[in-house]
């Protein structure tokens, strides 16, 4: 497990329960309950890297733990089961499950005086506040995590909760702060955790990092970072025999980043593909951003209607999933697809665009706000409606904080002046 040998890992610890359990069954006053427990917990976490959070095995190893967890006193391996099938319902797009997961650890650790596992509980409770779509809330417990972190409490987390916890923490802070408008603060804060988990030597952690970096920068538009990233990713994921899942990510993140240099019908492939890896492990966690990034790529290749599709498709799922953390830049990319097929008909983009700032607005979005309101300004300004190009472009713009690093804020600046005279 140490070494990031998680298949070797699982096959040692089914032969150890198999062993465990035979001894349960002869001779049961020798049998140690607490250890029959670790080492189911153990396998269960050695599968999140072997099969993948979402894969089936690893959701009935953590059941079986949860159901021998019961019967000892023992709560920290409690929390690993508890852990192990929220994971599983956030990769799955299960929103209900998810929430009463959570809910059952954040009750157990604040029931316990200074538990470590506090720290885990404002993990599970971030995510799922990035989930759902409250980068307030998401901001708040990561930031928190970071302040509570001591390596000697929380150092060996990485192998009992998926990947360190300070660097987890980190690199979603980074994504919730640009998503914010906190965009200067963001890149800090990813460079902390790319820094943070390099120094874990921990191939989760890296590959965790490093998938995230690349989400991150796809939401920017930086495809050299994406394609920098995604190669380190796909290495850690071959020499580590990494599960699935973050394999697709890399594929798809080295399409995206090649279709930006026009490699078309080969990179939306490439794409298409990293999208069917996903789906096939069943993991539907942050494919929103993957299927709003290829329709965009298929309506700039020509292929308006099948972008247009798939957008459609991504949003009905939304209404299943929950998983609403992109639903503003999708919204938004309808619209400017909707205009690339019918530059004449501008009401449904103005529509969607409407919609896209209503969502961003709702969540203090304020990056995806203003790259909605720069879409609409800039479509009321073709059409000679200049008093509405500003009422909708001012707000978005005012208070935002100040960055050379969020090219649409400059670009919406030059917009207003313009308005303005």
């Amino acid at each position: 497990m140490r070494r990031s040998a998680f298949k070797e890992a699982a096959v040692h610890l089914r032969k150890a329960i198999e062993l465990a359990d035979k001894v349960a069954a002869t001779a049961p006053a020798a049998a140690s309950g607490i250890h029959r427990l670790h080492l189911q917990t153990s396998l269960g976490n050695a599968l999140i890297w072997a099969k993948g959070y979402h894969a089936p095995e690893t959701t009935a190893a953590f059941a079986r733990a949860r159901e021998l967890a019961n019967r000892v006193e023992d709560a920290s391996e409690r929390f690993s089961a508890y852990y192990g099938l929220w994971a599983g319902h956030l990769h799955r797009g299960e929103p209900a499950p998810m929430r009463e997961m959570a809910e059952l650890f954040r009750h157990e650790a604040a029931a316990r005086p200074n538990c470590p596992e506090t720290l885990i509980a404002h993990r599970i409770s971030g995510v799922a506040c990035l989930y759902f779509g409250d980068f307030v809330g998401a901001r708040d417990h990561f930031q928190k995590i970071v302040d509570l972190y001591d390596q000697a409490r929380h150092g060996d987390f990485a192998n009992r909760f998926g990947q360190d916890t300070r660097a987890t923490a980190e690199i979603f802070n980074a994504l919730a702060s640009w998503v914010l408008g906190q965009i200067d603060d963001s890149l800090r804060l990813a460079d902390h955790a790319l820094a943070d988990s390099k120094s874990a030597a921990h191939a989760p952690t890296m590959g965790h990092g490093l998938a995230n970096a690349a989400f991150l920068e796809l939401w920017r538009h930086n495809p050299e970072a994406v394609a920098t990233y995604s190669h380190e990713l796909a290495d850690i994921v071959s020499r580590h025999d990494l599960p699935t899942f973050l394999a697709g990510f890399a594929v798809f993140f080295q399409g995206w980043a090649r279709s930006a240099d026009g490699a078309e019908e080969s990179s939306l492939a490439e794409m298409r593909h990293g999208i069917a890896l996903e789906r096939e492990q069943g993991s539907v966690w942050l494919l929103p951003s993957f299927e709003a990034a290829l329709a965009e790529a298929e309506a700039s290749a020509g292929e308006t209607d099948a972008g247009l599709r798939r957008l459609d498709d991504a949003l009905a799922e939304l209404e299943r999933t929950e998983q609403r953390s992109y639903e503003a830049e999708m919204r938004r990319i309808r619209a400017e697809i909707l205009l690339k097929r019918d530059p004449a008909n501008t009401a449904a983009a103005e529509q969607s665009l409407q919609a896209a700032i209503a969502v961003a607005q709702s969540q203090k979005a304020r990056s995806f706000e203003l790259r909605a309101a720069l879409s609409l300004a800039t479509l009321y300004r073709s059409t000679n409606r200049d008093a509405d190009a500003h009422a909708v472009l001012a707000p978005a713009v005012e208070g935002f904080p100040p960055t050379q690093q969020f090219p649409e804020l400059t670009e919406a600046q030059a917009l207003l002046a313009a308005l303005s005279h």
